[in-house]
């Protein structure tokens, strides 16, 4: 007679987890994914947590404990203001925690509607800020959609008085980034159907540009309020529509000094973006002249 393997239980309200430096009490679930699951927790100090749980979603056991500790390993190695902190790390019951910071909310809760311009400028200044740190170090992130970009303070993004600290972009979700080596690109082994790059697409590899093509898409999302491919779109129209550059068209098609931007961004061939997270805010920053400026002295 052969017995089934136990079934390990998540985490609810109320579950306190204990790791070396100390215990966390779970609270809300705050994000939810196919391989990992987000909790407000009180840890160490009373202090609130982003407690980030690695969902074994049927994987083998080593699978999930390798993908965690690349994931941890990565936010240890990379600390910048703009990119999620992490606190601690640890393992309960053959489940696999990351505790980090605590943001308000994600970008892609806020995007129901058009941001001002203003707005647009200073979100994208911050994440290019990040995204020239991952690439100077040889970091392609490969995930960056709104779910993945916290922002705190964020009551600081829609007033216009500047006696408060402002609103900060926190780039997470670090598990299918890839390090660079000899080569400039590498073939993902996941993608994000929602967030797929033409060069993914038609030949299957991932590049610095798809990182900045991605950064199109969430400014697309920032300055229309709408996905630059249009909500329950089929995956094979999705894929025939990034292949054909309908994205960068719906762009072009805006208007806009920011649209502009944006539609360089989401050119079909990468070697036709920009190639460095400079480039584009040096066309962002002249497009933005001329709005009321929420960031840098240097806008108004």
């Amino acid at each position: 007679m052969t017995t089934s393997s136990p079934i390990i239980p998540f985490p609810t309200p109320g579950t306190v987890l204990t790791s070396a430096r100390g215990s966390y009490t779970i609270g809300t679930l705050i994000g939810d994914g196919q391989y990992g699951s987000v909790y407000e927790a009180v840890g160490p100090f009373d202090q609130v947590y982003a407690l980030k749980m690695f969902r074994p979603a049927n994987r083998h056991y080593e699978t999930v404990k390798m993908e965690w500790s690349a994931e941890m390993k990565r936010l240890e190695s990379y600390r910048h203001p703009n990119i999620v902190y992490i606190y601690d790390a640890f393992e309960s019951n053959f489940l696999f925690y990351i505790a980090l910071e605590r943001c308000d909310t994600s970008l892609r809760v806020l995007t129901t509607q058009a941001f001002p311009d203003d707005v647009v400028v200073e979100l994208t200044r911050q994440l290019l800020v990040a995204l020239d740190y991952l690439h100077d170090n040889g970091l392609v992130h490969s995930d960056l959609h709104g779910g993945n970009v916290l922002i705190s303070n964020v009551e600081a993004l829609f007033r216009r008085s500047s006696d408060r600290a402002p609103a900060v972009v926190k780039i997470t979700d670090f598990g299918v980034s890839h390090q660079l080596e000899s080569d400039n690109w590498f073939r993902p082994q996941v993608a994000n159907p929602k967030i797929l790059t033409p060069e993914l697409v038609t030949a299957g590899y991932t590049t610095r540009q798809s990182d900045l093509y991605q950064l199109g898409l969430l400014m697309f999302a920032m300055h229309t309020g709408e996905s630059a491919i249009p909500e329950g779109t089929s995956y094979a129209d999705l894929t025939r529509s990034i292949a054909e550059g309908f994205p960068r068209q719906r762009a072009e098609a805006l208007g806009t000094p920011i649209g502009n931007v944006i539609a360089k961004l989401l050119r079909r061939r990468d070697a036709y973006r920009y190639q460095l997270a400079r480039d584009v805010w040096d066309d962002l920053r002249q497009a933005g002249k001329g709005v009321a400026s929420v960031g840098p002295a240097s806008l108004r």
